[in-house]
C-alpha cells in the first residue's frame, strides 16, 4: 500500500510541476520536479524509501529508451552513422578513460574504477532535454539532430560501460580482451536479439491489422509490453537488455512509418499513450532524485561535514571536462552534413546540448546498497556528485543556449495562438450567418466560439456586470411592450418574474440550484405531467426555468415566445459594447447563455443531421483558411501543422460527443 502511495504521489508532483512550469519556465522543468520531491522528502513515509535497482531498470529505462528509439528519425540515423559511431561510441569511451583519470588524480579518495562508473553515469544525454533546449530553427537543425541521434545510442554505451566498471570493482578482477569482448558480445548481441523481436513484433502487429483486430487497446498493450519482454530475455541471454530495447524500438519506428494512414486511430492513441508515460517517467525520475537527496546529503555529512563541498567541486570538475572534451571533439571529428557559415557556434550547441539527464538518474539509482553484503559507502557520493554534474549540464543550457542562438522574440505572423484565432473565427463566420438552419448555426457557433476564450481565466465581476446590463436592457424592453399595451399585467409580471429567477440562478450557488430543481420539478409533477417532471430533476435550473415559464405562459392562453423574442434582441445589443479581446471570455458566457435561451424558446427544434453538416462546413472553413494562408507563403509550416491537427482534434471530439449537442 505504501508503495502505491509513494508512486501516486510522486505523479502528484509531476503534474504539479507540468503545470508550474508552463506558467513560469524560466526555471527548467528538471528543476521543479527535484523542488516537489524534496518536499516530499518531509513527510516520513517518504525518507527511507528504498527502490530495487533491478526493476527500476526494468520499469523505468527500458520503456523510456524504447520509445525514443520508435520516434527517431531513421533516415537521418542512417546518414549519420560516421556521428553516431564517434559520439555515441568513440567519445563515450574516450570520456570514460580521461575523465575518470583527471577525476581520481584530483580527487584521490574516489577510487579509479568508481570514477570510471561516474562518468559513464553521466555520459548519457537527455534526449527530452536535447529537444527542448535546442534552438528550433533551420539555420541550427543539423546539431539538433546530430544530438538526438547520439543521446538515443550513447544511452545503451554508457550502461554497459557501467555494467563493466561496477563489475571491475565488485570484483576486483580486470582484462583487457575480456572488457572489450563482453562489451563486444553485449552491444553486438543485444542490436542482433532486438532487431529479431522487432521484426517478430512487427510480423504480429500486420497479422493483427490484416484480421482487422487493430483495435488501439490491443495494439498500444502489445507496443507496451515488448519492451519489458526484450529487456528480460537480453538481460537472461546475459546480453545488453538495453541495447535490444532499442534495435526493438528502431524497428518498430520503421514499421509505423511504413503503416502510413493504416490503422490511424490506433496511431494518434499510440502516439497520445507513450507521451504520457515518457513524461511520467521522466518526470518521476527526477522527483525520485528530490526525494532522496536529503537522505543523500545526510550520508555524506555525517561521513565528514566538509565532504559535501569537496564533492561539488567534483561534480563542476567532472562536468567541465566532459563538456571541454565534446565541444572540441563536435567541432574537429564530427560531420555536420553540409557547410556551416557558424561552425564554432555549432560545436558549442552541441557541448551545451549534452545534457545528463533522465538516464544518468536512472543509472546513478541503479548503484547497488551493498556489495559482498557490506554496505556500499561511496553510493551517496556518487549520487551526489552525478546530481551536481545533471543540475549544472541543464542550467548552464538553459542560460547560455538561447544566448548562443539568438533567437529572434517571435512575430504575430509565427504566434500560433493568433493563427488559431483567425482560423476559428473564419469557421464561425461560415456558419454564423446561416438564415436557413439558425437553431442548428446558433449551436455550432456557440460550441466553436469557446475555443477563443477558454484559455483564459475567468472574471466572474465582469461576467456578473455584462449579465447586469443584458438583463437591465431587457426588462426595459419588456416594460415598454407593456406601456405600449402590446402585453398585459399579468404576462409582465409573469416575465419579470421569469427573469427574477434567472438572474437568481445564474447568481447562485449550488444550493440555490438544487432547490430550484427541485421545486420546478414537483410543481410540473403537480400537474400530473410526471414524465417533465422527472426530466426536470436532471436538467440544470435554467433550463427547467426556461420549460417552466413556457409552461406558465401556455396554461393561461398566453405566448411567452414574443416576448423573449424583443427581450433577447435588446439584451443582445446591450452587451455589444463589451466586444474586445480583454472581455471575450465573459461575454461569450452571457451571450450563449442568451442565444441557448432563444433558441429553446423560440427557435425550432435543431436536427441533429443539419447541425452535423455545419460543423463540417466549419471544419472545412477552417481548412480552407489554413491552405490558402500556406499558399500565399504567409504560415510557416510548424504552424500549419499544429493548425490542421486542431481541426483534426476537433472533428474527432465531435463524431465522438455528437449526442452531447442536443439538448
Amino acid at each position: 500500500m505504501h508503495t502505491i502511495f509513494f508512486i501516486l504521489s510522486m505523479l502528484v508532483a509531476v503534474v504539479i510541476a507540468n503545470v508550474v512550469y508552463r506558467h513560469y519556465s524560466k526555471i527548467p522543468l528538471p528543476i521543479y520536479f527535484i523542488i516537489f520531491g524534496v518536499a516530499l522528502a518531509i513527510f516520513p513515509l517518504f525518507r527511507n524509501f528504498t527502490l530495487d535497482p533491478s526493476l527500476f531498470i526494468l520499469a523505468v529505462i527500458a520503456p523510456l529508451l524504447y520509445n525514443e528509439a520508435q520516434s527517431a528519425s531513421r533516415y537521418w540515423i542512417g546518414r549519420g552513422a560516421i556521428n553516431i559511431f564517434s559520439l555515441s561510441i568513440v567519445l563515450v569511451i574516450f570520456t570514460v578513460i580521461v575523465v575518470g583519470v583527471l577525476l581520481h588524480s584530483i580527487f584521490s579518495f574516489i577510487p579509479l574504477v568508481l570514477a570510471f562508473t561516474l562518468c559513464a553515469i553521466v555520459t548519457p544525454t537527455d534526449a527530452a532535454a536535447v529537444s527542448t533546449l535546442t534552438p528550433k530553427t533551420e539555420e541550427y537543425k543539423i546539431p539538433q539532430i546530430i544530438m538526438q541521434n547520439e543521446s538515443l545510442f550513447n544511452d545503451a554505451s554508457g550502461i554497459v560501460i557501467f555494467d563493466l566498471a561496477l563489475t571491475v570493482f565488485i570484483t576486483d578482477t580486470f582484462s583487457v580482451n575480456h572488457a572489450l569482448s563482453v562489451f563486444f558480445i553485449q552491444f553486438v548481441g543485444g542490436l542482433i536479439l532486438g532487431a529479431v523481436i522487432g521484426l517478430i513484433v512487427r510480423s504480429i502487429l500486420r497479422l493483427l491489422i490484416g484480421l482487422n483486430d487493430d483495435t488501439s487497446f490491443i495494439m498500444v498493450s502489445v507496443e507496451l509490453i515488448v519492451p519489458f519482454i526484450v529487456y528480460f530475455i537480453g538481460e537472461e541471454l546475459h546480453i545488453s537488455g538495453i541495447l535490444a530495447v532499442v534495435a526493438a524500438g528502431l524497428v518498430q519506428g520503421s514499421e509505423r512509418d511504413n503503416l502510413g494512414l493504416v490503422s490511424s486511430r490506433m496511431q494518434l492513441v499510440r502516439a497520445n499513450v507513450w507521451e504520457i508515460v515518457e513524461e511520467a517517467l521522466s518526470g518521476g525520475v527526477f522527483v525520485l532524485l528530490g526525494v532522496s537527496l536529503p537522505m543523500v546529503i545526510k550520508q555524506i555529512t555525517d561521513q565528514h561535514a566538509v565532504l559535501i563541498w569537496l564533492l561539488i567541486l567534483a561534480g563542476f570538475v567532472l562536468y567541465i571536462a566532459k563538456f571541454t572534451l565534446r565541444l572540441l571533439w563536435t567541432r574537429y571529428l564530427v560531420w555536420m552534413h553540409k557547410e556551416s557559415p557558424h561552425r564554432w557556434t555549432d560545436s558549442w550547441i552541441m557541448a551545451f546540448s549534452g545534457v545528463s539527464g533522465t538516464i544518468s538518474l536512472s543509472l546513478a539509482f541503479l548503484l547497488p546498497e551493498t556489495i559482498n553484503g557490506h554496505p556500499f559507502t561511496y553510493r551517496p557520493m556518487l549520487i551526489f556528485i552525478a546530481t551536481v554534474v545533471i543540475l549544472a549540464s541543464i542550467v548552464f543550457a538553459a542560460v547560455l543556449l538561447p544566448r548562443l542562438t539568438r533567437e529572434e522574440p517571435v512575430t504575430n505572423e509565427q504566434n500560433p495562438d493568433a493563427w488559431l484565432r483567425k482560423m476559428i473565427i473564419a469557421g464561425i463566420r461560415e456558419i454564423s450567418d446561416d438564415k436557413e438552419y439558425p437553431a442548428e448555426a446558433s449551436i455550432v457557433v456557440d460550441t466553436i466560439s469557446q475555443q477563443l476564450s477558454q484559455r483564459r481565466f475567468r472574471d466572474s465581476r465582469l461576467q456578473r456586470k455584462i449579465f447586469l446590463e443584458a438583463d437591465e436592457a431587457e426588462r426595459k424592453a419588456v416594460k415598454e411592450l407593456a406601456d405600449q399595451q402590446k402585453i398585459g399585467t399579468t404576462e409582465l409580471h409573469n416575465y419579470i418574474k421569469f427573469l427574477d429567477l434567472s438572474l437568481f440562478t445564474v447568481s447562485g450557488n449550488i444550493w440555490h440550484n438544487l432547490f430550484l430543481r427541485v421545486k420546478f420539478g414537483i410543481h410540473i409533477s403537480r400537474r400530473r405531467e410526471l414524465s417533465v417532471g422527472q426530466n426536470m430533476l436532471l436538467t440544470s435550473p435554467l433550463i427547467s426555468e426556461q420549460l417552466y415559464w413556457q409552461r406558465v405562459f401556455e396554461l393561461d392562453k398566453k405566448d411567452i415566445h414574443p416576448i423573449e423574442s424583443v427581450g433577447f434582441d435588446a439584451a443582445m445589443k446591450a452587451i455589444e459594447p463589451f466586444r474586445h479581446h480583454k472581455t471575450s471570455r465573459e461575454l461569450h458566457v452571457v451571450q450563449r447563455y442568451y442565444r441557448e435561451r432563444h433558441r429553446r424558446m423560440n427557435l425550432p427544434t435543431p436536427s441533429n443531421s443539419v447541425i452535423y453538416q455545419l460543423f463540417l462546413r466549419a471544419f472545412h472553413a477552417e481548412y480552407e483558411f489554413f491552405q490558402q494562408a500556406m499558399l500565399s507563403g504567409d504560415l510557416p509550416a510548424e504552424i500549419a501543422e499544429q493548425l490542421q491537427q486542431h481541426i483534426v482534434y476537433d472533428e474527432m471530439a465531435y463524431l465522438q460527443k455528437r449526442a452531447s449537442f442536443m439538448d
